[in-house]
């Protein structure tokens, strides 16, 4: 019933490439490798239920593939008939980082994160914030659609707090300086 992998990264990779996206003005993208990369999960405890298709991680949770490292104190990952719909990480903060193509490296942070797969949107709430090498986008609540690349940021999130956005963009030329 324990530290039993989750056999299926296809939703797992949209989820984290997409939180790298979110935030990011350059072109660049996570190293391509990672997305064939086996997933490793760990945590202190893990409950099953194949037939509601659900699985949860509690304590230390520490998800690896590739270059990617998520760490959470807590991920819920709803899929029933083993198809991946949804994913909610907990934490304080949830917190990310991972290698992109071009070298550098891309992180983040919140209080949650949750990813809708069919929906393909990701919402950040609790002291989001998103970083690409020296580049850095800020807020309460962020919603990124992957599929149009959308980013909505700031109002209200879904526990009711306002927030301010802040967004610090360096030009590809200067970054690099």
């Amino acid at each position: 019933m324990f530290a039993q992998p989750i056999k299926s990264n296809k939703g797992l990779t949209p989820w984290i490439l997409c939180l790298l996206l979110a935030g990011m003005v350059s072109t660049t993208q996570a190293i391509t490798s990672d997305v064939e990369a086996p997933v490793q999960i760990e945590a202190d405890s893990a409950v099953f239920d194949k037939i509601a298709g659900k699985a949860s991680y509690d304590g230390n949770v520490s998800i690896r593939q590739g270059t990617l490292e998520i760490l959470a104190a807590h991920i819920e990952i709803n899929a029933p008939n083993n198809e991946i719909v949804s994913i909610v990480a907990t934490g304080s903060p949830v917190s990310l980082k991972q290698k992109m193509d071009n070298g550098k490296l891309a992180s983040g942070k919140a209080r949650e994160m949750q990813y809708l797969v069919k929906e393909k949107r990701l919402i950040l709430n609790g002291n989001a914030e998103l970083l690409q090498d020296q580049d850095r986008f800020t807020s309460n609540h962020i919603e990124y659609l992957t599929g149009t690349g959308q980013l909505k940021a700031g109002g209200t999130s879904s526990k009711g707090k306002a927030g301010r956005v802040s967004a610090v963009f360096y030009p590809t030329n200067k970054a690099a300086e």
